[in-house]
């Protein structure tokens, strides 16, 4: 694998697929997985910031230029809106067919955001999502292929574009790198929480329920509301327990705004800690005994995967591609959010077992390991591709 900018990045032989990659987003995630393949790859870098007119001419360059010194046989493309429509329009131009790789719901996500904007009647903003909208859907509607992190969202994909069903590959997201600290977190062997990381963030309590999503997303925020409500109950009842939101983004501080009038209680309230962006999230986990999380958008969530890498169970809603992460009564739960009293009920199961959190931790972990790491990651997507590539060839 080589990066088009010159540096090399494997020294792994070239065999019989030549492909671009264009990324921009966490590259690692399609880069890492690749680093494990024997296909020829050079990766190419995309929308490094800066006005959207100077990244266009970046892009466009860095294109034509990897066009000109390679001869690739598809296109992996792992970026969208403006930069992706102008790589899309490039590949087209010498016949090459590109594959796009979707991490979520791209319809869902600009769907909720247009229907947000009118709401508040601010039209230019509707407006603006929409045409993003557009760019996303013309990209689509030139791919040969998709690859979806999830089956659900290969179903969306399908559904949506009108793709047939064998060419949209289903190849999961690799496992972020955690670190050692992780490994085996407080909550995993049901020990108490590591006074470090607990003084680190703020925690005063033995058992730690934490939750990590993007608050970027109000579909997001209104997950952990659901939560919240049934978190509440727990934490009246036992004055040990805390419950650590982390995440940033524009919904962070009217999370902090809902916490303030929703939770009455002064100690309660004290044991809710929201702490925005968090670096070093590895210590988090470790300071954990049960992960949390409820989401109304998602595809195929890291934070899942970070949480199992560190050995802790996971409590999620039976939606995307949490039910493909979390095998119920195995190595969590997954529950019905409108179901009043489930999120509360597994919750609780999982704090008066110390021996069964420890045993569905590792069973996540040893799921991490085997299906998500960048080996088992890297020989489904060049599978996929191999096949795509015959079929479409």
């Amino acid at each position: 694998m080589t990066d088009s900018e010159g540096g090399q990045a494997s020294d792994r032989e070239a065999t019989d697929l030549s492909l671009l990659v264009f990324t921009s987003h966490r590259p690692e995630e399609v880069v890492e997985p690749l680093r494990e393949t024997d296909l020829d790859v050079v990766v190419v870098s995309v929308d490094d910031g800066g006005s959207l007119p100077s990244r266009a001419v970046t892009t466009v360059r860095r294109t034509r230029r990897a066009f000109a010194a390679h001869d690739p046989d598809a296109v992996l493309l792992d970026c969208y809106e403006a930069m992706g429509a102008l790589v899309t329009v490039l590949a087209g131009r010498r016949d090459v067919p590109v594959v796009d790789r979707l991490v979520g719901d791209t319809w869902l996500r600009f769907e909720n955001a247009i229907r947000e904007a009118k709401a508040e009647r601010t039209w230019a903003r509707a407006a603006a999502y929409r045409a993003i909208l557009g760019v996303d859907e013309f990209v689509f509607s030139r791919a040969s292929g998709f690859v979806a992190v999830s089956d659900q969202l290969g179903e969306v994909v399908r559904r949506r574009t009108g793709c047939p069903p064998e060419r949209v590959g289903k190849v999961p997201v690799p496992a972020p790198r955690m670190g050692a600290r992780a490994e085996g977190g407080a909550g995993a062997d049901g020990g108490a929480v590591a006074s470090s990381d607990a003084d680190r963030f703020g925690v005063d309590a033995d058992r730690v329920l934490l939750t990590v999503t993007n608050l970027k997303y109000r579909a997001k925020l209104r997950g952990i509301e659901t939560a919240l409500a049934e978190v509440l109950p727990l934490l009246e009842a036992d004055p040990d327990l805390a419950y650590v939101i982390a995440g940033g983004g524009e919904y962070a501080s009217e999370l902090r705004s809902i916490l303030d009038e929703r939770v009455d209680d002064p100690d309660v309230r004290r044991r809710v800690n929201a702490l925005g962006h968090v670096d070093g999230v590895a210590d988090l986990y470790a300071a954990a005994d049960v992960f949390v999380y409820v989401s109304y958008l998602d595809g195929y969530p890291r934070v899942v995967l970070e949480a199992q890498a560190a050995g802790l169970p996971v409590v999620a809603n039976d939606a995307f591609g949490m039910r493909e992460q979390v095998r119920d009564g195995e190595s969590g739960f997954l529950i019905d959010p409108g179901e009043t009293g489930a999120l509360r009920e597994a919750v609780s199961a999982l704090l008066a077992d110390p021996e069964t959190r420890r045993r569905y931790g590792e069973r996540g972990r040893d799921r991490v390991a085997r299906e998500n790491s960048p080996e088992a990651v890297g020989r489904r997507l060049a599978a996929f591709l191999r096949e795509l590539a015959a079929e479409t060839g």
